[in-house]
């Protein structure tokens, strides 16, 4: 891995979804317990419920979400998702209720190369790149890549998608990389431990290192 690649954390959720509604009221006695501030700040769809340090824990009744949002620390995100974990078995909320669990990461990568030329070199197989300028009437290249597991579907409930790309307003320095991961609790949280440390070796493949 490079010592010179830093990866920042700009965003990033773990989110638990259930098959039935939260027992919402006995979720934030519970987090109120563990040192954990209330609150009922309406962002959108979510309604964020509590918060510590650098943690806000949201919920999105109409999907039946409870997450937990950071844009500092994935060590924080999965401390206070075993917080979390606990006020579950706290207010008799079932394991066999909860469907999945999805991550939604988002970091800048910072490079010594630029992300625009090294993005711009990555090969597609067959000609497409100039068999699409043809229709275009343009030379074409790439400038992001996005990855998923074969035979996946979007809407299923075992999900992962990667997608880098350049920071654009610092595109000669930085990468975007947007990773969402979705399916068995365990699976999730064993992904979150150790995406920031394959973060800058996928950034080294892309770059030839």
């Amino acid at each position: 891995m490079s010592q010179t690649t830093k990866v920042r954390p700009m965003e990033m959720s773990l989110n638990s979804i259930w098959m039935l509604q939260p027992e919402y009221k006995g979720i934030r006695q519970s987090l109120e317990n563990k040192g954990y501030t209330l609150k009922e700040q309406t962002r959108g769809i979510l309604v964020v419920i509590a918060s510590k340090g650098s943690i806000e824990i949201f919920v999105n009744p109409e999907r039946r979400v409870l997450g937990i949002g950071s844009e500092t620390s994935s060590k924080d995100l999965l401390v206070a998702y075993e917080d979390l974990d606990q006020v579950f078995l706290e207010v008799g909320m079932e394991p066999s209720n909860l469907m999945f669990v999805e991550f939604v990461g988002m970091y800048m990568v910072e490079s010594t190369s630029s992300p625009l030329e090294k993005l711009s070199m990555l090969k597609i197989e067959n000609d497409l790149l100039a068999k699409i300028g043809v229709v275009l009437e343009k030379d074409v290249a790439t400038v992001g890549l996005s990855l998923t597991l074969k035979g996946a579907n979007p809407t299923e409930s075992n999900w992962f998608s990667l997608v880098i790309e350049p920071l654009y307003p610092s595109a000669n320095k930085n990468y975007r990389v947007r990773v969402i991961c979705r399916g068995r609790k365990e699976d999730v949280i064993d992904f979150v431990k150790n995406i920031e440390k394959r973060i800058p070796k996928i950034i080294d493949k892309i770059e030839g290192k």
